[in-house]
């Protein structure tokens, strides 16, 4: 995108070029020639750049050393013809060109990869800006001139001060970059649990808040590991964290990418199942139950699960819905465990606990 918009810049200015040597009193054959052969090569490059982005690299060489050209021949041409004719003052000649010189020195700056920007840097002042200085430096009368300082400024310290801000540029771009990284990194460590390696609470209740403002039919899956105290205190915690990893990596594997797991402490865990329907939301909690029961994590026996279930409705807010879905998973535990229950139908006015409403009951948890 970048080196599309500069090919555009310079053939803009190519075309601007073009048309002020045509239209100008003085007509000489380089400034008639040179601009619209460099602006017809540069529409070249902005088409093959269209059409074929993947050659950006080449399109980008190209482009340097097309500018490195355009610039170095009037520099070269003009400083010749002041040094042989002796009537003839380059001040009057040179085509007003510092300016381009600026540009094409800043895009090296941009588009060299490395120490190479340092060489091009001081390869394009060599070809471009020497002859002129030099011409200047022998010739006290022109320097001293409007123009002539100028070209000496532009050449010379405005030119060295760029590339003396390489540097400074190439270092606030890694500075960037690694401080991007490390955002990348805590938002990373935000995201995901250190031990099991799922997602965390906070994206966990990030993807339910999503999905709740989306709306369309969706499920919460909550899983809490059966005795999972008794596991500790029999053969250390150690042996639970294990247990936690190998239950979170069994889950995980049964799960969509569209579909989410996050650790909710403890030994908790949340499912977030979008566009599902009610048999789908208890065919996948009974597939996660018959997982985890039949996963082998020794040194403990068998590792068992109690699972509740909800369907989200479109009056559901973040805390409603893992109401309902809690007190699924309560009821599961009070059955012994290794079971799936289902939460009941949706939320009431004013609380989340059952009632009627007008003539239709919402319906008690049951054991799935």
């Amino acid at each position: 995108m970048a080196m599309m918009v500069m090919l555009s810049l310079a053939l803009l200015a190519g075309v601007c070029a073009t048309a002020m040597h045509w239209l100008g009193p003085v007509h000489r054959p380089m400034d008639r020639v040179l601009p619209p052969v460099v602006s017809a090569l540069l529409a070249g490059l902005v088409c093959a750049l269209w059409l074929r982005p993947a050659w950006v690299g080449v399109i980008t060489r190209i482009a340097l050393c097309l500018s490195a050209l355009t610039l170095m021949a009037p520099a070269w041409l003009y400083t010749v013809q002041a040094s042989l004719s002796p009537d003839v003052r380059l001040i009057d000649t040179l085509p007003p060109m510092s300016s381009l010189f600026a540009v094409f020195m800043a895009m090296l700056m941009i588009f060299v990869p490395g120490r190479r920007a340092y060489v091009a840097a001081a390869v394009g002042w060599l070809l471009v800006a020497s002859p002129v200085l030099v011409y200047l430096l022998t010739h006290p009368g022109e320097l001293g001139t409007p123009r002539g300082v100028d070209l000496a400024m532009a050449f010379g310290p405005a030119s060295l001060m760029l590339v003396v801000l390489l540097p400074v540029q190439r270092g606030l771009m890694g500075k960037i970059q690694r401080l991007a990284s490390e955002r990348d990194g805590i938002e990373v460590q935000l995201h995901r649990d250190p031990l099991t390696g799922v997602n965390s609470r906070l994206f966990g209740e990030r993807v339910l808040r999503d999905v709740l403002a989306r709306g369309g039919t969706a499920g919460l899956v909550m899983l809490d590991l059966d005795r999972f105290k008794a596991i500790n205190d029999t053969y250390g915690h150690p042996a639970g964290d294990g247990v936690l990893r190998v239950v979170a990596a069994t889950c995980a594997r049964l799960l969509r990418p569209s579909e989410c797991i996050a650790r909710w402490g403890g030994e908790e865990f949340l499912v977030i199942l979008p566009d599902v329907d009610p048999g789908a939301l208890h065919g996948i909690a009974d597939r996660l139950r018959v997982a985890i029961a039949a996963v082998p994590v020794a040194p403990v026996a068998q590792v068992t699960a109690s699972l509740g279930t909800a369907l989200l409705h479109p009056a559901d807010t973040l805390d409603t819905a893992l109401q309902r879905v809690d007190r699924a998973l309560y009821r599961a535990k009070e059955l012994g465990g290794n079971c799936v229950c289902a939460g009941e139908g949706g939320p009431t006015a004013g609380s989340g606990s059952l009632r009627e409403r007008g003539s239709v009951k919402i319906p008690s948890l049951e054991v799935l």
